[in-house]
């Protein structure tokens, strides 16, 4: 296999540790031709572990295209599995030691402290890339189904993407909600589109969910093509809806308790159903019930039973007719 076209492992940023160590967090580069230059990017968030799992997949996709038709790959693809790797090895979400969030340092400091230059690292090694793909799983606490979300402020843009993408919800958000200082929003506010994908719950994978990525993900690389058009992809089968403000619904808790859901996730809802109950652990009792306030998809559900009052149970898209 020629050099040209081998998977090479990159060091992106390093940093002296205290204890004479260094740490390192890398990417997986596979180069073809001349074509465009795309990359995603998992692990910004420690707890979050089906980034990791889709460039595993992606990369044994490359991997044997490279082996059986290396011309087929006309671009350049980046794979960044794990951002923050010392949050991924404690299991820890954002950045030990800084305590901070790392998705919320960007677009980050050459010269600031460790959040910092790391977020302004993984800009610069992305900035320019035709296309990035940033994979977050949902917290500890919730599930979601598949999705794509995106500021409304670069919907013309993305939008279209984000329909090939093989998933199964697009959620706007108002610029309101947009926090500026994700990787995502910088990356797009500075000329490089950027896709933010988010699916299952905290400290978990869900591999169907990630093999479901991995083929929008291709389907995406073939049109803009990094792709050769006669390369055979996994088929994608799933059209997104579109969700945004004007018809999301939060279902907060009315009592603390311990949910136990009635409802499954990512399942048709009527006005009126139980999603579940918060029942008292002391007494045969239920201090509450959660029922649906529209006709809709049940597109978030409470994973974590233990709640406080105005903790989030459910996310209930409103729409007319059946999932298609």
């Amino acid at each position: 296999m020629s050099e040209t076209i081998a998977a090479k492992t990159e060091t992106f940023f390093t940093i002296e540790m205290p204890y004479r160590e260094r740490m390192e967090t890398r990417r997986a580069v596979f180069t073809g031709g001349d074509g465009p230059r795309v990359a995603v990017v998992g692990g910004i968030h420690g707890d979050e572990l089906e980034g990791l799992y889709v460039c595993h997949l992606l990369a044994a996709w490359l991997e044997k295209l490279l082996l059986t038709s290396p011309g087929s790959l006309l671009g350049t693809v980046e794979l960044y599995p794990a951002v923050n790797t010392l949050g991924l090895d404690t299991l820890t979400r954002g950045l030990p030691v800084f305590d901070t969030d790392l998705n919320r340092a960007f677009p980050g400091s050459a010269s600031g402290p460790l959040p910092d230059r790391l977020a302004a690292a993984l800009m610069t090694a992305l900035s320019g890339a035709a296309l990035v793909v940033d994979i977050h799983a949902s917290n500890i606490y919730l599930r979601e189904i598949p999705q794509v979300r995106i500021n409304q402020e670069f919907d013309d843009l993305l939008v279209p993407i984000a329909r090939r993408m093989n998933l199964d919800l697009i959620w706007l958000h108002s610029a309101a909600t947009v926090l500026e200082t994700t990787v995502a929003h910088s990356l797009n506010s500075c000329g490089t589109p950027c896709l933010v994908a988010e699916m299952g719950v905290g400290m978990r994978i869900t591999p169907e969910y990630c093999e479901q990525l991995m083929a929008g993900i291709l389907a995406v690389w073939q049109d803009m093509g990094v792709l050769a058009p006669d390369v055979t992809i996994p088929k994608t089968s799933h059209t997104a809806m579109i969700a945004d403000d004007s018809n999301v619904h939060y279902l907060n808790a009315q009592t603390s308790g311990m949910f136990i859901p009635a409802a499954s996730h990512w399942t048709d809802v009527r006005r009126g159903e139980l999603l579940g109950t918060i029942v008292s652990p002391f007494r045969g009792e239920t201090l509450s019930e959660v029922r649906s306030p529209v006709d809709g998809v049940l597109f978030t559900l409470r994973e974590y039973p233990l709640v406080y009052e105005g903790s989030l149970m459910a996310r209930v898209m409103a729409r007319k007719g059946g999932r298609s």
